[in-house]
């Protein structure tokens, strides 16, 4: 993906100059408003406006926000984790400022989409503001042995990364084909629910759940995940939507990307670094 990126940067001056730009964002206002802008729905004025509302105090926030518009897809994430490790060395008043903006720009468009609820935890999470996992270690991996109660709460997240999955096909129906792809691992030892779209409190508690699986369990429903949605996109690579979902999905769960999900982005260099 590396040299894959190095081609397009040098035919693609707007993200070059992004790169160097969001590398130079250090202080509370511009990672603050930097951030946000990262999250931002493509498109929508309600957003837009909130944002400029949340930054208002920041100067040159136009350009930070162009900046983060003009990212692909491979660049948009890794510049996201990056600046939120900036932002968890910040004091706490200002660490708690960015979740409550960030929740008022998710609800300006009166409708929250599904990744904007991965990129509130993975903030939460990236700040501080979660407890460490608690991680079951005498579960392994044969999923003949899963608990009935970690099938259903696969299935339920299964269910919720699958809108993202669809996101990027163009035929009906594609969200709860995936879905079956990826419960049929478990359908000789443990039966899943019919596909059904969850709300967000099943969502949570769902995560929460997966997130006590043995370090063993979890690569397991990652790489049943990632290949599921790479078979779903013809095999060649994934869509921006579900490889942004799986890798957010990745740090939720405190385990490693596959490497085909890792090839889909562009490793930033070391923070820095010239």
């Amino acid at each position: 993906m590396n040299d894959v990126y190095a081609k397009n940067q040098a035919a693609h001056d707007p993200e070059i100059d992004a790169a160097k730009r969001l590398a130079r964002v250090q202080g509370p206002g511009e990672l603050h408003a930097a951030l946000l802008a990262l999250i931002l729905p493509p498109g929508s004025r309600r957003a837009a406006r909130a944002w400029a509302i949340e930054t208002a105090e920041t100067p040159h926030r136009a350009g930070l926000r162009e900046h983060a518009a003009s990212l692909s897809g491979a660049a948009r994430l890794p510049w996201f984790e990056r600046l939120l490790a900036r932002m968890a060395l910040q004091p706490i008043a200002v660490r708690q400022n960015l979740l409550k903006a960030m929740r008022r720009i998710m609800g300006a468009r009166g409708v929250v989409r599904p990744i904007d609820r991965l990129h509130w935890l993975a903030m939460r999470r990236g700040l501080g503001e979660v407890p460490a996992l608690v991680i079951r270690p005498e579960a392994g991996g044969d999923v003949a042995e899963w608990l009935e109660t970690d099938v259903l709460a696969l299935a339920v997240h299964t269910a919720f990364l699958s809108r993202m999955v669809a996101e990027d096909l163009e035929n009906d129906g594609a969200g709860a084909r995936w879905y079956e792809s990826v419960m049929a691992q478990w359908a000789p030892h443990s039966t899943a629910p019919p596909f059904d779209v969850p709300d967000a409190e099943n969502v949570f508690e769902a995560l929460a759940r997966l997130q006590t699986l043995s370090w063993m369990q979890r690569p397991i429903v990652i790489r049943s995940w990632t290949a599921a949605a790479l078979k779903a996109n013809g095999g060649v690579r994934f869509g921006t939507a579900a490889a942004d979902a799986l890798r957010l999905t990745c740090t939720l769960l405190d385990s490693p990307m596959p490497p085909e999900l890792a090839d889909h982005y562009i490793v930033l260099p070391a923070d820095g670094a010239p």
